[in-house]
């Protein structure tokens, strides 16, 4: 299955839907899900399944050298445990993250009150979205053989910065002309 879209379509479209959602979530929730979101794509990689697997098999000899002073043997073997996530596994875990973050980020504030709240929360939100759109650009299968395939070349950041920064100021811009906006006095 391929897209029929180029890559930049493709980029902008999702670009555009990060927009849209940071602008309904606002900063305070967009900067608590940019945390989990740069937590799962610095820690979580394709060969995180691997190195689980070793962290398991090496826990029980760890733990009785700590209680015991005496290393236990290993339960199995690293090799037996490598495939623990599966080929799958870290971009569950990677959705995982990404999912719980923007759980804690609705739960921990409440909705926005002011427009240049929102238009704030833009900033974050493509943050969040350029880092999530090369995560899974650096995870999805380019091959013919898989049950799924994208024929779409990951774009590169660099070309698109500019955009992106005009899009920041922009946002910016419009908050903050949202906020010097009259506002009627309030009824005594």
């Amino acid at each position: 299955m391929s897209l029929p879209f180029t890559e930049q379509q493709c980029f902008f479209v999702a670009i555009l839907a990060f927009v849209v959602i940071g602008f309904q979530r606002g900063w305070r929730r967009e900067l608590v899900s940019l945390v989990f979101v740069l937590l799962a794509v610095f820690l979580i990689r394709p060969d995180s399944g691997r190195t689980f697997g070793q962290f398991l098999s090496r826990l029980p000899s760890v733990l009785a050298y700590l209680l015991g002073g005496t290393t236990a043997p290993p339960s199995a073997t690293p090799e037996a445990v490598t495939g623990f996530l599966g080929p799958w596994g870290p971009l569950l875990v990677f959705l995982l993250i990404v999912g719980l973050g923007y759980y804690i980020g609705n739960r921990a504030f409440p909705k926005p009150g002011t427009p240049q709240e929102r238009f704030v929360g833009i900033v974050p939100a493509i943050i969040s979205g350029a880092f999530i759109l090369a995560y899974l650009s650096s995870m999805l299968p380019r091959s013919q053989g898989n049950l799924v395939t994208v024929a779409v070349q990951a774009p590169d950041p660099a070309n698109y910065v500019p955009v992106i920064f005009a899009i920041a100021i922009v946002s910016l811009v419009v908050a903050l002309v949202a906020a010097r906006a009259k506002k009627p006095p309030a009824k005594k």
